[in-house]
């Protein structure tokens, strides 16, 4: 794949080449997460993406940092730390979650203590068993 087959913007850019392979959009945010992230693979490309917990942990090993994804399932709020020592662990994201329109989003919990993460209660997350 080359760069020119991949789009990356700013969530408001309405410019973007929707033919792309790959289609990133990212958006500052305040608060505990600096930057989302929401990229889209075409089906087209091979070798197909790993899964979205492998990339978050090649992400945070990268990037030396927690890198925070949603977990399956209908909460929003429910969602995994991987640290850039290979740990991965539940996290509760509050204030907006993973909507992508939230401008400040905020991590409550982890089930794991997350060095990049200080502030996070360390607390079993005993809600995102209930959705299955």
């Amino acid at each position: 794949m080359t760069a020119a087959e991949v789009d990356v913007a700013d969530e408001s850019d309405g410019h973007r080449d929707r033919a792309a392979a790959v289609l990133c959009d990212r958006m500052g945010l305040a608060g505990d997460l600096a930057l989302a992230w929401d990229v889209r693979v075409a089906p087209r490309v091979e070798p197909a993406p790993p899964p979205e917990g492998e990339v978050a942990l090649r992400l945070a090993a990268r990037l030396g940092t927690a890198a925070l994804h949603p977990a399956d399932g209908v909460r929003p709020s429910a969602g995994w730390a991987a640290t850039p020592d290979g740990i991965r662990t539940r996290a509760r994201v509050l204030d907006g979650g993973w909507t992508g329109t939230v401008a400040r989003s905020s991590v409550d919990a982890v089930e794991r203590a997350v060095a990049q993460l200080p502030w996070a209660r360390v607390e079993r997350i005993v809600e995102v068993r209930q959705d299955g």
